[in-house]
């Protein structure tokens, strides 16, 4: 807990971004969960995983499971040229490890868009 941790601490609870998914993820599938799309309150590096990291989106990415992620923190555009050295990340498609991704930089200036096609398989829908 980094931010306003003299307020918070004993009074909520704070886990890492990824881990957390590991666990969530496969439990929403089990329970019906169609569809699945991330909204971390998080950025975007090449740094190596480590718990608890504020840029944690590309691990994020690595999770099975996720269908899309809309992230944000660290004030910049994905897909963006600045992320395109990242492995995994295409800039042109707008994917991390495949998975599609959207940064909308911050305070309005950028619209994010993540275009999913769906197909409904006999009552179950999928992103194709």
């Amino acid at each position: 807990m980094v931010w306003d941790r003299n307020n918070l601490q004993g009074k909520v609870r704070v886990d890492d971004i990824t881990e957390t998914a590991k666990r969530y993820v496969p439990e929403m599938r089990a329970k019906g969960a169609e569809i699945i799309i991330a909204i971390p309150h998080s950025g975007l590096s090449s740094e190596p995983y480590h718990a608890m990291a504020e840029n944690s989106v590309y691990y994020l990415s690595q999770v099975p499971g996720i269908n899309a992620i809309l992230f944000g923190h660290a004030h910049a555009v994905f897909p963006g040229k600045e992320f395109a050295a990242i492995k995994g990340a295409d800039i042109a498609q707008g994917t991390l490890n495949g998975v599609p991704a959207v940064m909308p930089g911050m305070w309005g200036d950028h619209l994010g868009v993540v275009d999913l096609v769906l197909k409904n398989d006999g009552g179950n829908w999928q992103v194709t």
